[in-house]
């Protein structure tokens, strides 16, 4: 979703429209829907920053969003889906997810066995009705960690993982690239890796797609080169390219970190395509 803000030349267009209807849905407009972004709809938007404790700018951006989503906002022109990422098991809080609005749960494979998903914890969030979006990130935070051998190696680990927690087949790992990565980065150790990766998920029983984490620049190379279906934007505003992506990424990744339900760190993120490679598992009879 573009910036939606109060400007000499009024914005215009049917987001405009979904906005001001999640505004009069809220009893903070009175005005008609009608898809032009003018002084009542940003005195009607910074009254409900006030009330939800954001800062009272008038602009529609990502905090502004994020919190909206949760709120029950929903676009005609994009999928916009209220989720999480996290690095702890989310067990405990899985019946209570939903509550807080969120549609996905975004969890680990990794060498850690700490912050990897378990298939009791796959399992209890789908019982829960929550999907899954399954990454694999190790120390991927620089451009030593990416090769072609490191790529097949971490391949190997994704693909383990997934098999013991049953991981149905046309649902997406997604690996990440923790950096702000260069030009050549991208284009060299980075994509060698994401060829690799291709590679071995290609040859496995259990059909799985491909995603990317990273900068904008990140996730443009390699989805261009048609080494991943879906793309998940950092949350880092700074890095490459994160403005000229924003709207293209499957999943944004917003700041700033937050706890919830009284002890369980997360990232806030936006599903904004209606596919973005989540599952859940099957549920047995009852």
């Amino acid at each position: 979703m573009r910036l939606l803000q109060l400007q000499t030349d009024n914005l215009t267009g049917p987001d405009v429209s979904d906005w001001q209807t999640f505004l009069k849905g809220r009893g903070l407009l009175s005005d008609a829907a009608d898809g032009v972004f003018g002084p009542n709809t940003d005195a009607a938007t910074r009254a409900y920053q006030t009330s939800g404790g954001l800062e009272p700018d008038g602009v529609v951006g990502q905090n502004t969003l994020s919190k909206a989503v949760n709120d029950g906002y929903q676009s005609t022109t994009r999928a916009n889906l209220a989720g999480m990422d996290a690095s702890t098991d989310c067990s405990p809080f899985a019946d209570q997810l939903s509550g807080q609005g969120m549609r996905f749960v975004a969890r680990y494979y990794s060498s850690n066995a700490r912050k990897t998903l378990t298939a009791a914890e796959a399992q209890k969030l789908s019982t829960a009705g929550v999907g899954i979006v399954a990454v694999f990130e190790d120390t991927n935070n620089s451009a030593d960690f990416f090769s072609a051998e490191i790529g097949s190696s971490q391949a190997a680990i994704a693909l383990e993982l997934a098999a013991a927690i049953g991981q149905p087949a046309g649902s997406a790992i997604y690996f990440a690239v923790d950096y702000d990565a260069a030009p050549a980065d991208a284009q060299g150790p980075v994509t060698a890796y994401f060829t690799a990766i291709n590679t071995a998920l290609a040859a496995a029983a259990t059909q799985y797609a491909i995603g990317v984490y990273g900068s904008g620049m990140t996730c443009r190379v390699v989805r261009d080169a048609s080494l991943a279906k879906f793309t998940w934007l950092t949350c880092s505003t700074g890095f490459r390219e994160y403005a000229a992506f924003r709207s293209q990424a499957d999943i944004v990744q917003l700041a700033p970190e937050r706890v919830i339900l009284g002890g369980l760190n997360i990232d806030d993120d936006i599903a904004q395509s209606s596919e973005f490679g989540a599952f859940r598992l099957p549920q047995g009879p009852t």
